[in-house]
């Protein structure tokens, strides 16, 4: 399981909670799934509302300099701190 974030790879502080990964809408179409978005202080503040053990699809993460961050330009740099500043994730809830 995802446990570690690669830009919290200097950071000493290690971080025992739910974890996330890109994902895309590619294939889902027999499953049913909700697109959420939210704002939050830092990805801490998004994953601390999952289960420990949970991994959350997210699409996309915006940054206050507006952005986006996905799938498809990983690893550009975030150019913000992901950890503390206002963040508008887009992420799949999957439906029963």
């Amino acid at each position: 399981m995802m446990r570690e974030f690669k830009f919290f790879e200097d950071n000493p502080k290690s971080y025992d909670g739910a974890s996330w990964i890109y994902g895309r809408l590619e294939n889902l179409e027999e499953v049913r799934y909700n697109i959420i978005t939210e704002n939050h202080y830092g990805i801490h503040s998004f994953l601390n509302n999952f289960p420990s053990w949970f991994i959350i699809p997210i699409l996309s993460i915006t940054g206050p300099n507006g952005i986006v961050h996905n799938a498809d330009n990983d690893g550009i740099g975030w150019g913000f701190d992901i950890t503390s500043d206002l963040i508008t994730i887009e992420w799949i809830r999957y439906i029963n």
